[in-house]
C-alpha cells in the first residue's frame, strides 16, 4: 500500500472518518454499542483464565474500561500515535498501560489473549496475513476477533477500509473457532447480526496461514 497503516489509521482518526460523536473508533466503539455483549466477552475471558489481555487495536478505549477491569493486566496497542498519547493520559493504571505499535511489525508483548475487534475487517488479506503472523510471534496463546459467521465469502479491500469478514470463508479458511460471544447487532435492519467475536488458538490459525495448508 501506498501509505504507511499509522498514516492511513492516523488521518481516520483526525478526520473522524466514521463520522461518530463519542467515539473516533466508529460506531462498533461507544459503551452503548459494547453493552449488549460485554457480559459475556468478560465471562469468555474469566472461562479461559485470562491475566494478561493485549487489545489491538484498542481504538480510544472508549467502550473498553470493563474490560480491562476484568483481567490483571490490560495492554491497548495502537498504531495511531496521538490516540495512544490520549490514552496513556486519561486511562493508564498501574495495571494498564497503551503503547504504539504497528500490529503488523512491531515486537507485541505476550499475552494469554489477544483481542482483536473490529481491525481486521480495515485489513487487506496480505496485511491480515502479515498481523496474524505478527501476533503469533509474540507468543500469545489465544486469538478473540471480529468475525461475521453467516457470509460465505470475503472481498479484498485497501487497507483502510471496511467490509465484514467471515475468517471460515474462501480465501481465508479459518477453523471452527473454540466458542463465539454473539455481539447482538440488530441495528440498521439486522444486516450485521452474523456479527461475533470468535476465539482460536493463535497457533492453529497461524499454522493454516503457511505456504501449501490451503489457506490465505
Amino acid at each position: 500500500m501506498s501509505d504507511s497503516a499509522a498514516e492511513i489509521f492516523s488521518r481516520i482518526y483526525r478526520e473522524n472518518t466514521w463520522g461518530d460523536p463519542e467515539s473516533r473508533s466508529g460506531p462498533g466503539s461507544t459503551q452503548a454499542r459494547a453493552a449488549e455483549f460485554v457480559p459475556d466477552l468478560v465471562a469468555l475471558l474469566t472461562q479461559m483464565r485470562t491475566r494478561v489481555l493485549l487489545d489491538a487495536a484498542c481504538g480510544d478505549f472508549a467502550w473498553a474500561a470493563p474490560v480491562a477491569a476484568a483481567v490483571e493486566r490490560y495492554i491497548g496497542v495502537d498504531v495511531v500515535a496521538d490516540l495512544i498519547d490520549r490514552n496513556q493520559r486519561e486511562h493508564a493504571r498501574p495495571n494498564r498501560t497503551f503503547i504504539c505499535a504497528d500490529l503488523a511489525e512491531a515486537d507485541l508483548p505476550r499475552a494469554d489473549v489477544i483481542l482483536c475487534r473490529d481491525c481486521l475487517v480495515h485489513l487487506s488479506f496480505a496485511d491480515i496475513r502479515r498481523t496474524v503472523a505478527n501476533f503469533a510471534r509474540s507468543g500469545s496463546r489465544l486469538l478473540l476477533t471480529t468475525t461475521f459467521i453467516a457470509r460465505g465469502r470475503n472481498d479484498d479491500i485497501v487497507t483502510g477500509g471496511w467490509r465484514p469478514i467471515d475468517l471460515q470463508a474462501v480465501p481465508l479458511g479459518w477453523p471452527t473457532p473454540l466458542a463465539l460471544v454473539d455481539e447482538r447487532c440488530t441495528h440498521t435492519g439486522g444486516i450485521y447480526r452474523d456479527k461475533r467475536l470468535a476465539l482460536w488458538e493463535l497457533a492453529e490459525v497461524f499454522d493454516g496461514l503457511k505456504p501449501g495448508s490451503g489457506s490465505l
